[in-house]
């Protein structure tokens, strides 16, 4: 069954994927955020941990009133891009924990594991790929490019502590180009 979620379809060839917002045992995790999608590549031994977002362009309403400067407009994007980041790094973050409380076999990591199917068999030899996929609308991919950037930068020290060598952020036409299960 497809994921649909802010403009972006996953289509997994399999039933091996689970969303941790449909788990109870996640539910229970106040504060703790979540990325939208997570499917286990058995054959290969690959978590990916999916993040889906819609964030069209870089065009904001404020820049159509002549009340608001350019630089209140500079100003008002470099906080929606601070946002941005923080929000994928969190997400990114409490996944990581929930993977890892499930491959530690912790008794709630059990139960996010109980939410999953029959074949997700994640282990420590597993590797991890986080990936957050942005519709963008923009043909200036720049913006994204920069996103990915800061991302990576601030969820780098996460990534060397859990062995993750793969996180990233993307539009949705580069990761329909580079994963057959993106729509």
């Amino acid at each position: 069954m497809p994921i649909t979620e802010s403009a972006i379809t996953l289509e997994f060839p399999d039933e091996n994927y689970f969303r941790f917002e449909d788990c109870a045992a996640y539910k229970e995790l106040q504060h703790l955020r979540e990325m939208d999608a997570c499917w286990y590549d058995q054959a290969n031994n690959i978590l990916y941990v999916i993040e889906l977002k819609n964030w069209e362009n870089n065009q904001l309403i404020e820049e159509n009133d002549s009340n608001i400067s350019p630089s209140e407009i500079e100003e008002i994007k470099k906080n929606i891009s601070k946002s941005r980041i923080k929000n994928l790094v969190e997400k990114s973050i409490g996944s990581i924990c929930m993977i890892t409380s499930i491959i530690l076999e912790k008794p709630q990591g059990n139960r996010i594991r109980s939410c999953a199917p029959m074949n997700f068999n994640v282990d420590n030899t597993t590797q991890v790929k986080l990936l957050s996929i942005i519709n963008w609308t923009d043909t200036d991919e720049s913006y994204i490019s920069n996103i990915n950037t800061a991302y990576r930068s601030r969820f780098k020290a996460y990534a060397r502590l859990f062995d993750i060598k793969a996180y990233l952020v993307l539009t949705k036409q580069k990761a329909i180009e580079s994963f057959d299960w993106v729509k």
